[in-house]
């Protein structure tokens, strides 16, 4: 996953927490150390909720706006 700003991910993460799976919540909740991006998509793909970091990332972008065209070479 490569979101840029680890505070909007957490926003967008904190905003569907009460719909995750109970165990992803409480591997988050009872994380040793807190979590980066990487960490954060690890326990979504343990716990069957990649899709949850797909649709965050997704989102993330259209925030962002439309993205610059590749460069074409002449």
């Amino acid at each position: 996953m490569r979101v840029d700003d680890r505070g909007d991910l957490l926003r967008e993460l904190m905003a569907v927490f009460d719909e995750l799976p109970p165990a992803l919540r409480d591997a988050i909740n009872y994380a040793p150390e807190p979590l980066d991006p990487k960490d954060l998509a690890m326990l979504c793909r343990r716990h069957g909720a990649a899709n949850v970091l797909a649709m965050i990332e997704l989102k993330l972008k259209r925030r962002a706006g439309p993205a610059a065209p590749d460069a074409k070479p002449p």
